[in-house]
């Protein structure tokens, strides 16, 4: 896993996209991601690492096109920020964990009666944890070449929130070492990144979104 002071590989960026139910596809030194649910059909977001190749290339084409976003996975945010390529603005800003499925894959003790399953969709598989049947808490995997990326998308409120959340890791981890996955990815807003640190996680770049001004 890379440190603080390099950049993490962009081969996790296809699988993110399945999660959102978007396209992606390569492009220069990135990817282009098509539109998700509710955007205009028209909309793309191109993915690169920064700083690398390609990178200018990729902000001239987001900057004459509205509608268009780039994104930078970067070891700084600051500094991404402060070189904005000509052009475009900073609109947003999440933060890239990653974490062993070695470590992430142990037992969870859920509350009595629970299940935990897998479900295969069209782009992802969806994972659940029931209680007597009802669903309470939700997530999504999807493994591409070798890269997991994970999202968590139903949790309850209360003190079972953290177990259930960890049980919906296992399994995740558990299906990504499987498929010979040696790490979970997952994008969350920076506000969330220090609670998920403190649990296995570790925060391996900054995604820095521009628009076009």
């Amino acid at each position: 896993m890379p440190d603080h002071h390099e950049l993490p590989a962009i081969g996790w960026v296809p699988a993110w996209a399945d999660l959102q139910e978007r396209s992606a596809g390569p492009v220069d030194s990135g990817f282009v991601l098509g539109a998700g649910a509710g955007q205009d059909p028209e909309s793309q977001e191109y993915v690169a690492g920064w700083p690398g190749p390609g990178t200018e290339e990729l902000a001239s084409n987001a900057a004459a096109k509205a509608g268009v976003r780039l994104t930078l996975l970067c070891a700084d945010a600051a500094a991404a920020r402060d070189h904005a390529p000509g052009g475009l603005a900073p609109v947003a800003e999440r933060v890239l964990l990653m974490a062993p499925t070695a470590e992430l894959n142990g037992p969870v003790v859920l509350p009595e009666n629970s299940q935990v399953a897998l479900a295969p969709m069209e782009t992802f598989d969806a994972v659940e944890i029931t209680v007597f049947d009802h669903p309470v808490a939700k997530g999504r995997i999807q493994i591409r070449d070798d890269f997991a990326a994970v999202a968590v998308t139903e949790l309850p409120q209360g003190p079972e929130q953290e177990t259930l959340e960890q049980g919906l890791f296992a399994a995740m981890a558990e299906e990504a070492f499987l498929h010979g996955a040696e790490y979970l990815h997952m994008v969350v807003e920076p506000e969330a990144a220090v609670r998920y640190e403190s649990s296995g996680w570790t925060a391996a770049g900054r995604l820095v979104s521009f628009a076009k001004n």
